[in-house]
């Protein structure tokens, strides 16, 4: 099969990575927080970026490789706060993303992204034997990869707690301040430290705090550094998140885990609904 250039994204590799992508961002994060479902989008990534700039750039292979490591460095720094701010204020889908130079290991990507690109070029491998425009690939891939970051609820739900608890949301109809006077008891305070990541996504009149409890006594038992975050909704209402919280005892059975997060998810909406 002769070469073409749309081969370099007509290609089951090139599919592939977008399907993981794509899967990484909005399902296995959520279901399976961990470090290898963190780095995993920045290793695919590290495949789909190179050979997307080689569709445009066919003859420059290396360069492109050198191109795509210094665009990642500098989108995973902090060098790019202000271009990313700048795009945010105008931009229908926005973007961010947390710096993190750990994230530089998904560079060790780029040599087999040139092996796959030169083996598409020089024998036409991977590659989907069917009719079709590039346009048709490019079009959700550049969609795929400006959508990366993680939608909107995400920074509703930062936390940095050991168990983290998914779902956890209930409205009530009150204030922030009245549900923070009703908690004060606990010694609910303000947690400034996740406040910045939702300065993307937060709209004007959102209203949108993070809080911390030490120690949240709730059915009898205890849970240490619960975190929650509060937003303004319609009609004076407020939306409170159950984020997160870590439990004295160590559980390492994954099936307890999740038996103890359903269990106080369930505690606190209704604890939370009967305030």
């Amino acid at each position: 099969m002769k070469f073409e250039r749309r081969h370099l994204l007509l290609n089951y590799i090139f599919i592939i990575c977008l399907v993981i992508l794509v899967l990484n961002d909005h399902v296995f994060k959520w279901g399976f927080s961990n470090w290898f479902t963190g780095k995993l989008s920045d290793i695919v990534g590290m495949i789909i970026l190179p050979i997307l700039i080689t569709f445009f750039n066919p003859k420059h292979v290396k360069f492109n490789l050198f191109l795509s490591a210094v665009l990642f460095m500098f989108w995973k720094s902090s060098l790019s706060t202000s271009a990313i701010d700048f795009y945010n204020q105008y931009a229908f889908i926005k973007t961010s993303r947390v710096v993190d130079y750990t994230d530089y290991i998904a560079i060790a990507m780029l040599p087999l992204a040139y092996i796959l690109i030169k083996k598409i070029r020089n024998e036409s491998a991977f590659v989907i034997p069917i009719k079709l425009n590039a346009t048709f690939i490019l079009l959700p891939t550049v969609f795929i990869l400006m959508a990366e970051t993680p939608p909107r609820y995400f920074y509703l739900t930062a936390n940095n707690s050991r168990f983290i608890c998914h779902n956890c949301d209930v409205t009530l109809n009150m204030s922030q301040k009245r549900i923070l006077e009703k908690l004060h008891e606990f010694g609910i305070k303000k947690d400034t430290t996740l406040t910045p990541m939702a300065s993307y996504y937060a709209s004007k009149g959102d209203s949108l705090n993070y809080y911390k409890i030490e120690k949240f006594i709730i059915e009898n038992d205890t849970l240490d550094n619960v975190q929650l975050s509060m937003i303004k909704t319609k009609k004076g209402k407020t939306k409170v998140y159950f984020n997160g919280f870590d439990y004295r005892d160590t559980i390492s059975n994954a099936r307890m885990k999740r038996k103890l997060r359903r269990y106080f998810r369930k505690s606190v909406k209704r604890y939370l609904k009967a305030m």
